[in-house]
């Protein structure tokens, strides 16, 4: 399970020209100027590696890696402790790590390209992709249907599901698909609230397949990974070279005891992608870039418009 490991990938972003003022519809992005900025930035440093490394002392983190991201570029990154303790494998950017929820930012992408090709419809009801979900019962009989954008913004009226959905990463899509059959429970009819959704998103992953006609895995890799070039970045952590690889750990007793990893299974959509600080960087780097809007060639995955929008759900 993800959310107990202490192993964190941890990622700091500096945002850089990130508002902009909008007249007779002419967008005019804010510019840093200051010749001294980057030093001004570079000044922090030592104060955030100090940062890092008390809390990771206080929180029993047996390793961890970060980096700072300015205008697109990995300008300082970090690492403390190890990824395998008693080998004593030092944690540092090129250690790769399972993100966890923010592997759910890959799958909006995903959802808005194949929305972008015309293969699917946000506001299309899920049960059109996934026919079991046709017989589901809301908690009133004028409930409308989960559509594909309830599931994109935790809106289903499924009941938040942490830490369960973690451990539910490694199961079948078979047993996803008999989740649905034996019938979900609700908390709100879909469109009425929040509430934070593991099964949405695990979801939205089948959804992926059944629509790209791969799985959800090949067609993120196909996609994403490799357009974006993040050559270090994995689903199933048995294809993780040893040396790279963070293991899981809880302290207990006054000890860090290893956990046993999950399999990458049906669940990977929400959480299951394992990565660098280095590889993130270019992801990140991509949303950075999404910012201002302007008539450039689109060179990334999808629209840089609608970059931002793909980390709405819910950290």
């Amino acid at each position: 399970m993800i959310t107990k490991n202490l192993h964190k990938l941890l990622s700091l972003i500096l945002l850089s020209g990130c508002c902009a003022t909008a007249l007779a519809q002419t967008y005019k992005p804010a510019v840093f100027t200051d010749p001294d900025r980057l030093k001004k930035i570079e000044a922090t440093f030592p104060v955030i590696d100090q940062i890092y490394k008390d809390y990771a002392e206080k929180n029993h983190w047996p390793g961890l890696a970060y980096g700072i991201v300015v205008d697109g570029k990995l300008i300082h990154v970090g690492g403390l402790g190890y990824t395998d303790v008693p080998n004593k494998i030092a944690a540092t950017p090129k250690s790769d790590f399972r993100i966890a929820s923010m592997t759910k930012s890959l799958t909006a992408m995903a959802i808005l390209k194949l929305r972008d090709e015309g293969k699917l419809k946000l506001d299309d009801p899920a049960y059109l992709y996934i026919p079991e979900m046709k017989n589901t019962h809301y908690l009133t009989k004028d409930a409308t249907p989960v559509t594909v954008r309830n599931l994109l913004t935790h809106s289903a009226g499924y009941p938040e599901d942490n830490p369960w959905g973690d451990r539910q990463l490694a199961v079948s899509d078979d047993e996803l698909i008999a989740l649905y059959k034996k019938g979900v429970s609700f908390s709100n009819n879909p469109g009425l609230g929040y509430e934070y959704s593991n099964l949405g998103f695990a979801t939205l992953g089948y959804i992926i397949k059944k629509v790209s006609g791969k799985t959800y895995e090949t067609y993120i890799t196909e996609n994403i990974l490799k357009p974006l070039g993040m050559t270090h970045t994995y689903w199933e952590y048995t294809k993780v070279p040893k040396q790279q690889l963070a293991l899981g750990y809880r302290w207990l007793d006054n000890q860090w005891v290893e956990q046993p990893l999950l399999h990458d299974g049906a669940y990977g959509a929400m959480g299951g992608l394992i990565t660098t600080i280095e590889d993130f960087t270019i992801y990140m780097a991509l949303h950075l870039d999404a910012w201002p809007p302007r008539d450039n060639a689109e060179t990334g995955p999808i629209k840089g418009a609608l970059s931002a929008k793909c980390n709405t759900h819910g950290m």
